[in-house]
């Protein structure tokens, strides 16, 4: 097993409780990291890893192809896909933040930070 990471992946979409948001749009930034049951380490070949920038389009896939009212459910639809996608893939955590969010407080980013593994996704 290998832990797999892609850190400060950024985007721009449409996500968010105003409606207004979900039509103009903001900047977000992720952070994952794949458990992984990986034989590259010894084989040096890539089909017996998960591919880094595979894993990465699946985080601008999720978000381009909906539109969520919160970043919990945007994350946990990336993890869910992620897993499904992935057979070598046994648990994923991502982090993903809103970049300097419309909010009453001024904060240089808001998010959540969730876990799934594959045989949690198995009991959902």
């Amino acid at each position: 097993m290998v832990t797999l990471f892609v850190t400060g992946l950024e985007f721009y979409a449409h996500h968010g409780v105003p409606a207004e948001e979900r039509v103009i749009g903001h900047r977000y930034i992720v952070d994952l990291e794949l458990d992984v049951k990986s034989s590259a380490e010894k084989s040096d070949e890539v089909e017996d890893t998960v591919d880094y920038a595979a894993a990465a389009e699946v985080v601008l896939e999720v978000s381009a192809n909906n539109r969520f009212k919160t970043i919990e459910r945007l994350a946990y639809v990336v993890a869910e896909t992620l897993l499904s996608r992935f057979s070598r893939v046994e648990r994923v955590n991502i982090r993903l933040a809103k970049r300097l969010p419309p909010a009453p407080v001024i904060v240089e980013e808001l998010g959540v930070e969730l876990e799934l593994t594959r045989l949690q996704r198995g009991r959902s």
